[in-house]
Order: C-alpha cells, then sequence, then structure tokens
C-alpha cells in the first residue's frame, strides 16, 4: 500500500521565500533607506556616514530580525581578503590545544573573522599538507602549534610574507612572531615543589623529541635537581608520541620496580600525566604517599582524583588573544613581526 502525503502548495512558496538570502536591498527597503546607509552601519562606519545612533539601532534591530548574512565571497572580492584564518594545532584531542582553539576562535570571530581548525597530529608532513590546503583557500593569516622538523613549511610562509604567528612552540633560529609560556622557569618552580616536599628522587617523564619548549623543561628540571645535588640523567624517561601509551607504562614500570627509591615525579605535559597516573593506581602506588606528583596543565580527570594534583597553569586564554592581537596587527600593516611574546606560567598547588 502506497500513502501519498498531501503538500499545500502555498505553505511550499512561502518555506522556500524564507529560505531566500536577506540582501543588503532587502533591509533598506524595509527601514526606508538607501543601499550606502545600511552598508555603512554593517561595517561600523555610522559615524563617519552621520547616521544617526536611533537610524543606526533600527537598522540593526532589521538585520536581527530578517537573519541578515553577510556574503564573504562578495566582501573577499572587493577587500581582496577572505576573512577567514587557519589554525593548526598538534592535537586536537589534547584538553591544551582544544582549550587553545576555543580562545582563538571567540577572539577572531570577534574581529569578523571566520577560523578553519586542522589538526596536525604531530606530524611534519601533515603540517605542510594543511598549510597548503589553506593557502589554497586564500586564507588572510595563520595561527600555528608547529611540529618537529616543519622549518621549512613555515619558512615558505614566510618568503610568501604571509601573516603567521607561532603558539607554544618556535623555531629558534627563524624570526617569527611567537607566543610561548617561560617553560624553563615553569619547570624549575615544579621541581623545587617536589624538593620542598622532601623527595630526594625525583624522575622525569617528557616527549623524546628536540623540540625547544621541551628542551625548555628539561633544562629547568635537570639544573634544579643538579643544584640541588640528586640529579640522576637515569631518572629521565622519554616517550614517543607514536607509542605513547605503551611507553609510559614501561617507565613507570621501571621507576617503580628498578629504581625503588623514586619519590617523585613530573610529568611533563598533561596527556603523559594522565596515563602516567592511571599506570601508577594500576600499580596500586598511593599517591602522594609514596610518590608525589606534579604534572603541566590541569585536566579534568583530577577532579575524580581522591588526592589533589599540583599542576603548571599555562595562561592559555592569554595566548590565544596574544596571538590573535600580533597575527591582526600583522594582516593590518601587511608585513610578518618577528615578535617574542613570553607570558608567565604559575604553580597551582591545590590542599592536601
Amino acid at each position: 500500500m502506497v500513502t501519498r502525503l498531501k503538500t499545500n502548495e502555498d505553505d511550499f512558496n512561502i518555506n522556500l521565500n524564507d529560505m531566500k538570502r536577506v540582501s543588503i536591498k532587502d533591509i533598506a527597503q524595509k527601514v526606508g533607506v538607501s543601499n550606502a546607509t545600511v552598508s555603512l552601519v554593517l561595517n561600523g562606519k555610522e559615524k563617519q556616514g552621520r547616521v544617526s545612533k536611533d537610524m543606526a539601532e533600527r537598522i540593526r534591530q532589521v538585520v536581527r530580525e530578517m537573519h541578515y548574512q553577510p556574503n564573504r565571497l562578495a566582501r573577499s572580492l572587493q577587500s581582496g581578503k577572505s576573512q577567514t584564518i587557519g589554525l593548526l594545532v598538534a592535537d586536537i584531542s589534547n584538553p591544551f590545544f582544544g582549550t587553545l582553539a576555543f580562545y582563538v576562535q571567540n577572539e577572531l570571530e570577534k574581529a569578523g573573522y571566520a577560523v578553519i581548525i586542522m589538526n596536525t597530529n604531530e606530524s611534519d608532513t601533515q603540517m605542510g599538507k594543511m598549510i597548503e590546503l589553506l593557502r589554497s583557500r586564500q586564507v588572510d593569516g595563520f595561527i600555528i602549534v608547529p611540529t618537529e622538523f616543519g622549518e621549512e613549511y613555515i619558512r615558505q610562509l614566510l618568503e610568501a610574507n604571509l601573516p603567521l604567528v607561532l603558539v607554544d612552540r618556535c623555531y629558534p633560529d627563524m624570526e617569527t612572531a611567537n607566543v610561548l609560556i617561560d617553560n624553563y622557569q615553569a619547570t624549575r618552580e615544579a621541581t623545587r615543589l617536589l624538593l620542598d616536599k622532601g623527595c630526594k628522587r625525583i624522575a622525569l617523564l617528557i616527549y623524546d623529541n628536540s623540540q625547544p619548549h621541551m628542551a625548555e623543561r628539561k633544562r629547568g628540571y635537570v639544573e634544579t635537581l643538579t643544584q640541588a645535588k640528586v640529579y640522576d640523567k637515569n631518572l629521565i624517561k622519554a616517550v614517543n608520541y607514536r607509542t605513547l601509551e605503551e611507553d609510559i607504562q614501561y617507565a613507570v614500570t621501571c621507576l617503580v620496580k628498578q629504581e625503588k627509591d623514586v619519590d617523585g615525579i613530573l610529568f611533563a605535559t598533561n596527556t603523559i600525566a594522565i596515563m602516567g597516573i592511571k599506570s601508577l593506581l594500576n600499580m596500586r602506588i598511593r599517591i602522594p604517599d609514596e610518590i608525589r606528583i606534579v604534572c603541566f596543565d590541569k585536566s579534568d580527570a583530577f577532579d575524580f582524583m581522591p588526592v589533589a594534583i599540583p599542576y603548571i597553569h599555562q595562561p592559555i586564554a592569554n595566548m590565544g588573544r596574544k596571538a590573535v592581537e600580533i597575527l591582526l596587527e600583522e594582516i593590518e600593516n601587511k608585513a610578518n613581526k618577528a615578535v617574542n611574546c613570553q607570558l608567565y606560567a604559575s604553580l597551582i598547588q591545590p590542599m592536601e
């Protein structure tokens, strides 16, 4: 049996009309002003055009009522800009990068830009592909969390004089705009906390790569323990991003079973920390009674733990805002700005 649905033709036509794109001309006709007056208000230039405050507000009200959406393609053809920014992050599953993307997008939307967010998965090859794709989309600028060995792709952007800001990491030998934290000082404070709590055998779990921010975290750890005369290079365990879970489990097992006097662990990232804490709990290690820990960045998982976890708080919101601020200035001036913006990260010690 076939059932035919009855369609009201008039209703169907009304729906189609409702879906029609609203133009500046439509708004002008409803308000009773010229297209130019509407355009001035939409572009925030009502004062220059001597549009009264009441009329500007009336136009904005009609814009909201009619659900007007600007034609980005037309604007880009007129201005030579796509009003779009490319954001490349290293690992979108990491809460740090997800939060960073949130603040970057929020700030750019305030400035009238759309954001294309892409994940490189810590691969320089993937980073190169994503940059090429974004260039084909003619984005107006880039905010990039760079991968290891990705210098050539950044050099190509600089040679093309495309606005660019690196966040969280940088390439020290390249003159780029950077927004970073003081990783060295932050790690010194975290290591000093463990020493102050009575730890003598403090391990470090860190990524096995050559990126400067990891090198600075390692340097802060090594120098602090060296000054305290308790440094042991065997307590540094490097883990690989591609085999992270297995490497961390193996490293924690070695520290607990072979280095039986280990009483503190510094985790160099929150992803390493979560997996490391999981391994410690699976081995029935009591935190902080048997081993004290400190890590970079807070994880929501900490809220479900029976003990307080000290951590380095990175100012992610400020990092996102500064990156956008510098990038927009580059776009406005049509020139790259080699500025190094370094922000302070604070050590958070919850009540035990």
